[in-house]
């Protein structure tokens, strides 16, 4: 019958290199926690600021650029959710969510769309807006059949 023998001793070389190693492994998710407090901050910033977009164009009656200013503000309320989300996705898994920083992206550059001036902004610029948003929905598409295959 085989005798219980005592762990190998460690020695202090790898002791230390596991405390670093340690070390190093909580400042990602320290700078994480910080990243949270700040974008919880600024969207309920972004609410207030949506808030005050609404009341502004019911006041003022011109619904025609407010509807645009209040839609660029809550779209902006959106992506600062959307990043929000995967901070705390990462806090979950210890992963960070690929598709929902695509879909920040993608909403990120609707919002810049919403500003174009079409008679200002030149063709190159649009064809290159237009491109990166079919590469961003690409994206998704794709991240989004890599999930349903794995199911982890």
């Amino acid at each position: 019958m085989p005798e219980n023998t005592p762990a190998a001793s460690v020695p202090k070389k790898q002791r230390g290199l596991d405390y670093v190693i340690r070390f190093f492994s909580l400042v990602p998710l320290a700078m994480y926690i910080i990243v949270a407090a700040l974008l919880t901050i600024i969207a309920i910033f972004s609410v207030y600021d949506a808030a005050l977009q609404i009341v502004d164009m019911i006041v003022s009656r011109d619904f025609a650029d407010g509807l645009v200013q209040t839609i660029y503000a809550l779209l902006l309320t959106i992506t600062i959710i959307v990043l929000f989300e995967t901070v705390t996705v990462y806090f979950r898994t210890k992963r960070v969510d690929v598709r929902a920083l695509l879909i920040a992206g993608v909403t990120g550059l609707v919002r810049h769309i919403l500003v174009y001036n079409v008679a200002t902004t030149d063709a190159l610029q649009m064809f290159a807006t237009v491109a990166l948003l079919a590469v961003l929905i690409v994206g998704i598409v794709f991240v989004k059949s890599e999930d349903q295959i794995s199911p982890v």
